[in-house]
């Protein structure tokens, strides 16, 4: 059973999604491998991936900050409902 230290041991540096990523050598290892139509369709991947992740963030945290504001007004609710509550008992 491998473990997330496991595969970061064996994890390339010119593998983008690990931890040990290397831009250096991955650069090198694009240019030596790649013509300028490859390392093209791979600036436009990457730059379509970066897009889509910036989205996906963007919405994570406008959901957040809603859920947030959500919790806010409703501890506000209750405080006022334990207030009322208070006078109500004595």
């Amino acid at each position: 059973m491998s473990t997330g230290t496991d595969s970061a041991k064996h994890a390339s540096p010119d593998d983008i999604n690990s931890n040990s990523f290397d831009p250096d050598h991955y650069m090198n290892l694009m240019v030596h491998k790649s013509n300028l139509e490859g390392l093209l369709q791979c600036h436009v991947k990457l730059a379509a991936e970066i897009k889509n992740l910036d989205t996906d963030l963007q919405m994570l945290v406008y959901e957040n900050y809603n859920k947030f504001i959500n919790a806010t007004d409703t501890i506000k609710r209750m405080k006022s409902n334990i207030s009322g509550m208070e006078t109500n008992m004595e």
